[in-house]
């Protein structure tokens, strides 16, 4: 059923344009400077339109699958003063780790991002709860000498102008395993010291950035459902 989204018509134009063996193109020529940059602006409108597309095609995905899949999707507690900000595989082992904290009492979320780039600060704005002051934003990636790494310093874009207060950190690197266990301590790390351009799944025995953790937490959420 996903397929009656395609546009078949576009698709074939797209191939034809395809680099291909049979009919060889020039791509890559040289631009120079009277017209490089109009060029590189003129593609804005390109991105600025990529947006509401997608949204578009979620709602089209989800009428057809049954779920509700956004560009960012909020889980929690509706009254959450605490959450992550967070794409990939991690999401799973935060939720499962919201679930458990939240059920003992703690107000704790997650904002799963689904579109990167563009990144939309409107629709980031819409899924936070009102009553969020504290965000830790997760990183897969380590951008040596820069102030933050790419979805942390995004956020702190996007909430320059409220009270909330943003930290970021980094976690598997490498494919480096994150435990629920650890991402309590992010969560800890928020209500405590707010340590930034932390590491959660290493001892760093050296700068010091790692964040400590009790390894015998365990979620064990029998009712738990993503």
């Amino acid at each position: 059923r996903l397929e009656t989204l395609i546009d078949k018509r576009a698709l074939k134009k797209f191939r034809e344009r395809a680099m291909n063996n049979s009919e060889a193109t020039t791509r890559g020529t040289a631009e120079n400077d009277d017209i490089y940059f109009q060029n590189t602006e003129v593609r804005n409108k390109y991105y600025d339109d990529a947006v509401d597309n997608v949204v578009y095609y979620m709602n089209k995905i989800n009428t057809i699958t049954k779920r509700d899949y956004k560009l960012f999707n909020y889980y929690g507690h509706e009254d959450a003063t605490d959450i992550i900000v967070a794409m990939g595989s991690v999401c799973g082992a935060i939720e499962e780790t919201v679930y458990r904290l939240n059920k003992e009492g703690k107000k704790l979320g997650l904002v799963k991002v689904h579109l990167y780039r563009p990144f939309s600060v409107s629709h980031l704005l819409d899924e936070l709860p009102k009553s969020v002051k504290r965000i830790a934003v997760l990183d897969r990636t380590k951008e040596v000498g820069s102030s933050g790494e790419p979805l942390y310093l995004d956020v702190v874009n996007a909430l320059k102008d409220t009270d909330i207060k943003v930290i970021g950190g980094r976690y598997g690197l490498s494919s480096k395993n994150t435990t629920p266990a650890m991402i309590k301590a992010v969560y800890d790390n928020l209500q405590g010291d707010m340590k930034n351009g932390f590491t959660i799944g290493i001892n760093d025995d050296v700068t010091n950035l790692s964040l400590d953790y009790d390894s015998s937490f365990r979620v064990n959420n029998n009712n738990y459902q993503m």
